[in-house]
Protein backbone atom coordinates (compact mmCIF):
# COMPACT_ATOMS: atom_id res chain seq x y z
CA UNK A 1 0.00 0.00 0.00
CA UNK A 2 1.64 3.19 -1.23
CA UNK A 3 1.21 6.28 0.97
CA UNK A 4 -0.71 9.18 -0.54
CA UNK A 5 1.37 11.44 1.71
CA UNK A 6 4.52 10.28 3.45
CA UNK A 7 5.24 13.24 5.72
CA UNK A 8 2.07 13.76 7.75
CA UNK A 9 1.47 15.00 11.27
CA UNK A 10 -1.35 13.36 13.22
CA UNK A 11 -3.17 14.70 16.27
CA UNK A 12 -5.83 12.83 18.16
CA UNK A 13 -8.93 14.72 19.25
CA UNK A 14 -7.65 15.20 22.80
CA UNK A 15 -4.44 16.91 21.64
CA UNK A 16 -6.19 18.99 18.97
CA UNK A 17 -8.59 20.38 21.59
CA UNK A 18 -5.99 20.90 24.31
CA UNK A 19 -4.92 24.48 25.15
CA UNK A 20 -1.85 23.19 26.99
CA UNK A 21 -0.01 21.26 24.29
CA UNK A 22 3.59 22.06 23.48
CA UNK A 23 3.35 20.46 20.03
CA UNK A 24 0.30 20.43 17.80
CA UNK A 25 0.88 16.84 16.68
CA UNK A 26 0.82 13.50 18.51
CA UNK A 27 2.84 11.58 15.93
CA UNK A 28 4.51 11.84 12.52
CA UNK A 29 4.15 9.28 9.76
CA UNK A 30 2.44 8.44 6.49
CA UNK A 31 -1.17 8.41 5.33
CA UNK A 32 -2.51 5.85 2.86
CA UNK A 33 -5.82 4.47 1.64
CA UNK A 34 -6.30 0.82 0.77
CA UNK A 35 -9.43 -1.00 -0.39
CA UNK A 36 -10.84 -1.06 3.16
CA UNK A 37 -9.68 1.94 5.13
CA UNK A 38 -7.69 5.12 5.61
CA UNK A 39 -4.46 4.22 7.42
CA UNK A 40 -2.03 6.35 9.36
CA UNK A 41 1.29 4.67 10.21
CA UNK A 42 3.42 6.72 12.59
CA UNK A 43 6.47 6.22 14.74
CA UNK A 44 4.38 5.85 17.91
CA UNK A 45 1.01 4.58 16.73
CA UNK A 46 -1.05 3.30 13.86
CA UNK A 47 -4.63 4.24 13.09
CA UNK A 48 -7.09 2.48 10.79
CA UNK A 49 -10.23 4.41 9.84
CA UNK A 50 -12.88 2.17 8.29
CA UNK A 51 -16.01 4.33 8.34
CA UNK A 52 -15.25 7.88 7.21
CA UNK A 53 -18.31 10.09 7.62
CA UNK A 54 -16.78 13.48 6.73
CA UNK A 55 -13.52 15.16 5.72
CA UNK A 56 -13.21 18.85 6.58
CA UNK A 57 -10.70 21.60 7.36
CA UNK A 58 -10.53 23.00 10.89
CA UNK A 59 -8.28 24.86 13.30
CA UNK A 60 -6.86 22.86 16.17
CA UNK A 61 -7.20 24.77 19.44
CA UNK A 62 -4.51 27.36 19.97
CA UNK A 63 -2.05 26.35 22.68
CA UNK A 64 -2.79 29.24 25.04
CA UNK A 65 -0.90 27.74 27.96
CA UNK A 66 2.32 27.65 25.94
CA UNK A 67 1.96 31.35 25.12
CA UNK A 68 1.20 32.15 28.76
CA UNK A 69 4.27 30.22 29.91
CA UNK A 70 6.34 32.13 27.34
CA UNK A 71 5.08 35.44 28.73
CA UNK A 72 5.85 34.33 32.30
CA UNK A 73 9.35 33.27 31.23
CA UNK A 74 9.92 36.72 29.68
CA UNK A 75 8.75 38.44 32.88
CA UNK A 76 11.06 36.22 34.94
CA UNK A 77 14.02 36.94 32.65
CA UNK A 78 13.30 40.67 32.77
CA UNK A 79 13.26 40.50 36.58
CA UNK A 80 16.51 38.51 36.63
CA UNK A 81 18.14 40.98 34.24
CA UNK A 82 17.35 43.77 36.68
CA UNK A 83 14.24 45.45 35.38
CA UNK A 84 12.10 46.73 38.22
CA UNK A 85 8.33 46.48 38.22
CA UNK A 86 8.17 50.30 38.35
CA UNK A 87 10.10 50.46 35.07
CA UNK A 88 7.31 48.75 33.13
CA UNK A 89 6.44 51.87 31.13
CA UNK A 90 9.97 52.88 30.14
CA UNK A 91 12.60 51.04 28.07
CA UNK A 92 13.01 48.30 30.67
CA UNK A 93 11.00 45.11 30.27
CA UNK A 94 12.18 44.76 26.68
CA UNK A 95 11.73 40.96 26.55
CA UNK A 96 8.21 41.08 27.94
CA UNK A 97 7.12 43.91 25.66
CA UNK A 98 8.66 42.17 22.65
CA UNK A 99 6.85 38.91 23.49
CA UNK A 100 3.52 40.61 24.16
CA UNK A 101 3.64 42.14 20.67
CA UNK A 102 5.26 39.15 18.96
CA UNK A 103 2.88 36.43 20.19
CA UNK A 104 -0.30 38.00 18.71
CA UNK A 105 1.50 38.69 15.44
CA UNK A 106 2.57 35.04 15.26
CA UNK A 107 -0.99 33.94 15.98
CA UNK A 108 -2.35 36.14 13.20
CA UNK A 109 0.32 35.20 10.66
CA UNK A 110 0.69 31.48 11.36
CA UNK A 111 -2.25 30.05 13.28
CA UNK A 112 -5.24 31.86 11.75
CA UNK A 113 -4.60 30.75 8.15
CA UNK A 114 -3.65 27.21 9.22
CA UNK A 115 -6.38 24.61 9.07
CA UNK A 116 -5.81 20.90 9.58
CA UNK A 117 -7.60 18.13 7.71
CA UNK A 118 -10.16 16.56 10.03
CA UNK A 119 -11.38 13.06 9.29
CA UNK A 120 -14.58 12.29 11.16
CA UNK A 121 -15.30 8.60 11.49
CA UNK A 122 -17.36 6.03 13.35
CA UNK A 123 -15.79 3.14 15.26
CA UNK A 124 -19.09 1.31 15.64
CA UNK A 125 -19.59 2.63 19.16
CA UNK A 126 -18.22 6.19 19.01
CA UNK A 127 -17.88 9.08 16.62
CA UNK A 128 -14.27 10.28 16.55
CA UNK A 129 -12.04 12.78 14.78
CA UNK A 130 -8.47 12.48 13.56
CA UNK A 131 -6.49 15.60 12.63
CA UNK A 132 -3.85 15.53 9.89
CA UNK A 133 -1.44 18.15 8.56
CA UNK A 134 1.40 18.19 6.10
CA UNK A 135 4.73 17.87 7.87
CA UNK A 136 6.72 18.98 4.82
CA UNK A 137 9.26 21.72 5.49
CA UNK A 138 8.74 21.14 9.23
CA UNK A 139 5.07 22.08 8.89
CA UNK A 140 5.61 25.30 6.95
CA UNK A 141 4.17 23.76 3.77
CA UNK A 142 0.75 23.71 5.47
CA UNK A 143 0.69 27.52 5.32
CA UNK A 144 1.11 27.39 1.54
CA UNK A 145 -1.66 24.99 0.53
CA UNK A 146 -0.26 21.57 1.42
CA UNK A 147 -3.19 20.80 3.74
CA UNK A 148 -5.74 21.69 1.05
CA UNK A 149 -3.93 19.28 -1.30
CA UNK A 150 -3.87 16.63 1.43
CA UNK A 151 -7.64 17.06 1.92
CA UNK A 152 -8.35 16.85 -1.81
CA UNK A 153 -6.17 13.74 -2.25
CA UNK A 154 -7.78 12.08 0.76
CA UNK A 155 -11.32 12.93 -0.41
CA UNK A 156 -10.58 11.56 -3.86
CA UNK A 157 -9.30 8.24 -2.48
CA UNK A 158 -12.09 7.89 0.10
CA UNK A 159 -14.80 8.70 -2.48
CA UNK A 160 -13.34 6.09 -4.82
CA UNK A 161 -13.30 3.62 -1.94
CA UNK A 162 -16.92 4.34 -0.99
CA UNK A 163 -18.14 4.22 -4.63
CA UNK A 164 -16.35 0.94 -5.35
CA UNK A 165 -16.59 -1.18 -2.19
CA UNK A 166 -14.87 -4.54 -2.22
Amino acid sequence: MKPIHSNVWYADEKRAKSPKKLLFYSDKGSLSVNENAVNFKGKLRSLEINRVSRIAMKHPMLNWLTYLLGALACILLDLILGSEITGLMNTNWALTKFYIFLAPICIILFWLPLRWVVVEYNTGTDNKKAYFSSGKLNGWAALFGANRKLKLDLEEKVNALQNNPG
